[in-house]
C-alpha cells in the first residue's frame, strides 16, 4: 500500500507539468487530473494569485483515496488562455467554463471545491448550474448575502481608494504592470503566514501600495514564507508568462457580478463543507456565520494556527477535513 500511494503522489504531481485542454468561448483552458476515471469526480477551483498548482498536496491524497481530482487553470491563468478584456472574466463565464469541462469529460455530476476567488465562483455555480454539482467545498470563502451596494463602494468607503478591489478596478493595467516587475518578489510579500497577534487594518488591504513600497525597499527576504522557493518559483513563471491582468480582470468584474447576484436566490441545495483558517484576515471563521440561514446541509471546521493559505500551510489538516466529510457524504 505505501508503494501504490508513493506512486500516486510521483504521478499527481508531475501532471502539473503536463496540461490537458479543452476548448470553450475561443480559448484553449487547461486541466490537470489525477486518480481512477470511476471515481467520484472532484473539480479543484483556485482563487487569486493561485494556480490549478495551489491544490498540488491535494491531489495525491485525493487521488490516493480513490477520488477522481480534476484542477483547473481558469481563464487567464496558468497554461490557460488569457484574453485581455475584463468582460471575458465575469462570473457568468467563469462558472461556464466549469460546466464545459464537465461536459467535455462526460461527468453529469461532481463535487465542486474552491479557496479564495475559487470559493466566490463555486457557491455561485452551486446555484447557477446546481444539477450539475452534487456537493459543494469551500476553503476560506464563506457564501455571502448579496450587498445592499455595489461592494466595490463598501470597500471605498472602509478602507479608501487604495483598497485593492478599488485600485484594480480604478485603475486598469496599472496594478498589473506594477505586479509584473517582479513576479517573484509579488509572491514572497503575498505567500506568507500570518502572525496571531496580527490585528486587520486598512493597510492590508492596500496590496499594490504595500508591493511598490515592497519594491523600492529591494525587495528583501522576508519570514513566515509558507512554501519553497521551488513551489514559488512555478507562480512566478506561471505569472510571468501569461501576465497579471487576468485574475486581475476577476476584480473589475464586481460591480457586474453584484449586479447578476440581485436575480440569483440565496439558497445552497447541495450537502455543503466549509473550511476556515483561525488566522485567515480577510475571511476569518466568523464571516461563515450567516450561512446557517443559508445552507441547511452545512459542516463548518476551523483549522488552527493557519492562515489564508490554507493549502500550503495545513495540507494535512485540510486533506484530513476533506476525506472525512467525503467519506460520510460523498
Amino acid at each position: 500500500m505505501k508503494i501504490e500511494r508513493n506512486t500516486v503522489k510521483c504521478r499527481s504531481m508531475s501532471i502539473f507539468n503536463a496540461p490537458r485542454y479543452y476548448r470553450r468561448d475561443g480559448l484553449r483552458l487547461a486541466y490537470y487530473e489525477a486518480g481512477p476515471k470511476d471515481g467520484v469526480p472532484i473539480l479543484l477551483v483556485h482563487g487569486w494569485p493561485e494556480l490549478a498548482y495551489s491544490w498540488s498536496r491535494q491531489v495525491p491524497a485525493l487521488a490516493a483515496a480513490g477520488y477522481r481530482a480534476i484542477a483547473v487553470d481558469l481563464r487567464g491563468f496558468g497554461a490557460s488562455d488569457a484574453p485581455l478584456s475584463a468582460s471575458h472574466y465575469g462570473i457568468t463565464n467563469l462558472v461556464s467554463d466549469l460546466e464545459a469541462l464537465l461536459g467535455y469529460l462526460d461527468i453529469p455530476k461532481a463535487v465542486l471545491c474552491g479557496h479564495d476567488w475559487g470559493g466566490i465562483i463555486v457557491w455561485h455555480a452551486a446555484r447557477m448550474i446546481q444539477a450539475r454539482i452534487s456537493h459543494v467545498i469551500s476553503v476560506s470563502t464563506p457564501h455571502v448575502r448579496l450587498a445592499p451596494i455595489d461592494p466595490i463602494e463598501i470597500f471605498r468607503r472602509r478602507h479608501g481608494d487604495d483598497h485593492y478591489f478599488v485600485d484594480f478596478c480604478d485603475h486598469i493595467g496599472r496594478a498589473d504592470a506594477l505586479f509584473a516587475q517582479d513576479p517573484d518578489a509579488f509572491f514572497r510579500l503575498m505567500f506568507r503566514s500570518t502572525p496571531p497577534e496580527t490585528i486587520l487594518e486598512s493597510h492590508h488591504f492596500h496590496i499594490p501600495k504595500n508591493f511598490a513600497a515592497f519594491l523600492k525597499s529591494g525587495a528583501p527576504m522576508l519570514g513566515g514564507a509558507v512554501m519553497s522557493a521551488k513551489d514559488r518559483s512555478f507562480y512566478a513563471r506561471a505569472y510571468a508568462q501569461s501576465g497579471f491582468h487576468g485574475g486581475l480582470n476577476l476584480y473589475r468584474n464586481t460591480t457586474e457580478n453584484w449586479r447578476l447576484g440581485r436575480g440569483m436566490p440565496l439558497h445552497i441545495a447541495q450537502p455543503s463543507l466549509m473550511i476556515s483558517a483561525r488566522q485567515d484576515l480577510f475571511l476569518p471563521p466568523k464571516m461563515t456565520d450567516p450561512m446557517l440561514d443559508m445552507v441547511p446541509d452545512l459542516e463548518r471546521h476551523v483549522i488552527e494556527g493557519c492562515g489564508h493559505w490554507v493549502m500550503w500551510e495545513q495540507p494535512e489538516a485540510l486533506n484530513r477535513l476533506l476525506l472525512d466529510w467525503l467519506s460520510r457524504r460523498a
